[in-house]
């Protein structure tokens, strides 16, 4: 685990996997955006002096909400929210860092007081994409895109009549907003609430903290708030108020953004590699290739549309599994709630293909992910590349037309696969090095699984397809019945030693039961002595994969 993410207990972190944290971003956050030419966008406190020195009278010590109620009094609200407009840089300012590593983490839900767009921005820079809900209309609008719902609780700069930003907007909220300020209550009643950005000094602090305790009393879990190197009277203050702090050390040399860059992508990369184990696959080599560590699974990707996951199934699938390798599909693997994202992105990075069928804005995302995390030579793209974002249009990444646009027979195009499949798959990932490599890693739930595919793939090579169901694997209880009435054991020992062996991975995949790594070497070296014993006794029958 990185060293920024010690200050985070671990219960929190448990709950970050179950999908169970709700980011709420304050105007801090914005502080990180990246500007060509003067000052980052204004903070709170800083919007409040800017906009009294433009009253004239008005005491430039006042606070900023009484500030910018005396700026739409007197200039109205039209000008009010120009003027905050340009201090906030909403329109000039680009995602900073801290942005686009926030984006990358797989929340499904984001609450933001912020007037500005840059986390709109920073989803739509990865191709990933947001819902922003600005009103309350919105709420049942279903998320399509595989960025998260951003509700915008206080409306933004678009939406001047919508914005909650003078004290008359903050005494009127929830009278005004019954059904958003309901929907975030409930997202606060099953997810804890992460702050970012905010200052007990603000009142969108004052006034999140208030509607939170009114509307849900002792029912809410407890708040948290994101600080970096907060003075111990400032840990105090927010503990007192009932928030308690995730107080991030201060590294030397490095801005506040840089440390949050850091923090948010090493919350991604622990997301990723924790979510495998919480996630359920009815297929046993999914569940079994998911405990794998990264680099060794033999996972085929495909980013295709839900109503052509029946044709891969029947016509691309066992191209795929006669290449060694497991056809997944988003669908294939359940997760936890709120994981959605995550999920996506622990699939594609784990895998060692990648099959996309363009589909126009389904996956999109998915693509630009691939190309992010991939090879070129390992993605495969189906259908016609100008549907494809700019910035994924690379002519380097093999395409080939989709069937129904008439450019091939849906026969040519699983010859195209099979071409393509049998020049990407390399013949040392289906070795018995891979078992024996994690065991001198001391990997022995992973070594397990490795061998015990090892052993499906050999026995099945041996054993031929079953004609019953030509396209169906050969399952492991009908591959050693099959074995042991050819007499490839010695002993009635050994084949006992080997299917308790298969039956301690099934354990392990599926109920993440810790094995003992003493005894996940014996098995591994069981099924490794088993298959060069098979080897010797039959060169010709059974040839190394």
């Amino acid at each position: 685990m990185s060293d920024i993410l010690a200050s985070v207990p671990k219960h929190l972190l448990d709950e970050l996997v179950e999908g169970a944290w709700l980011p709420i971003i304050g105007a801090g956050f914005s502080r990180n955006a990246i500007v060509n030419t003067g000052e980052p966008p204004a903070s709170w406190a800083e919007l409040g002096r800017s906009l009294a020195l433009d009253v004239q009278g008005l005491d430039s010590t006042v606070g900023t909400l009484e500030a910018i109620s005396a700026y739409e009094h007197a200039y109205g609200r039209v000008a009010l929210i120009d003027r905050t407009a340009k201090l906030v840089r909403s329109f000039d300012a680009s995602p900073g860092g801290a942005h686009l590593a926030f984006a990358r983490v797989g929340f499904s839900d984001v609450i933001t007081t912020n007037f500005d767009l840059l986390l709109e921005k920073a989803y739509d820079s990865i191709d990933k994409g947001c819902l922003p809900v600005i009103d309350e209309t919105q709420l049942s609008t279903p998320n399509r895109y595989a960025g998260p719902r951003l509700v915008k609780i206080h409306g933004d700069v678009n939406h001047p009549m919508r914005m909650v930003i003078t004290e008359d907007d903050y005494d009127q909220f929830l009278n005004a907003f019954p059904l958003l300020a309901t929907s975030v209550a409930a997202m606060l009643v099953e997810r804890t609430g992460i702050l970012v950005g905010y200052s007990l000094d603000d009142p969108d602090t004052r006034q999140l903290l208030s509607f939170i305790k009114s509307r849900l009393g002792r029912m809410y879990r407890p708040l948290w708030t994101i600080q970096v190197g907060a003075a111990s009277h400032v840990v105090s203050r927010y503990e007192r108020r009932g928030v308690k702090v995730i107080n991030l050390p201060i590294q030397k040399g490095l801005s506040t953004g840089q440390q949050l860059e850091e923090f948010f992508s090493s919350l991604g990369q622990f997301w990723q590699d924790r979510l495998p184990a919480k996630s359920i696959s009815t297929d046993d080599r999914v569940a079994a290739e998911l405990l794998l560590p990264p680099g060794a699974s033999r996972i085929c990707y495909f980013a295709i549309p839900s109503r052509l996951i029946g044709w891969y199934r029947e016509n691309i699938f066992p191209e795929v599994e006669a290449c060694g390798l497991v056809p997944v599909t988003a669908r294939d693997v359940l997760s936890p709630p709120g994981a959605i994202s995550a999920k996506l992105d622990t699939l594609i990075s784990r895998a060692l293909l990648v099959v996309a069928e363009i589909d126009p804005g389904a996956t999109q995302y998915e693509v630009a992910l691939a190309i992010l995390k991939k090879p070129l030579a390992n993605i495969l793209i189906v259908g016609d590349p100008s549907d494809l974002n700019p910035t994924a249009q690379n002519s380097q990444i093999l395409h080939v037309p989709r069937p129904d646009e008439g450019a091939m027979d849906p026969k040519d195009l699983v010859d195209a696969v099979r071409d393509w499949l049998q020049t990407s798959t390399p013949g040392t990932h289906f070795s018995e090095d891979e078992p024996r490599r994690l065991l001198n890693l001391a990997e022995g739930r992973a070594a397990l699984v490795s061998a015990v595919t090892l052993l499906e793939k050999t026995l099945s090579d041996a054993l031929g397809a079953d004609i019953s169901e030509p396209r169906r694997p050969r399952s492991m209880r009908s591959l050693l019945g099959e074995a042991e009435e050819l007499e490839y054991f010695r002993t009635p020992a050994d084949r006992d030693l080997i299917v308790e062996a298969v039956s301690a991975r099934n354990r392990a995949i599926h109920t993440n039961q810790e094995i003992p790594f003493s005894v996940a070497e014996g098995y591994v070296l069981a099924i490794l002595g088993f298959l060069d014993r098979l080897q010797e006794k039959s060169p010709g029958a059974v040839e190394a994969p």
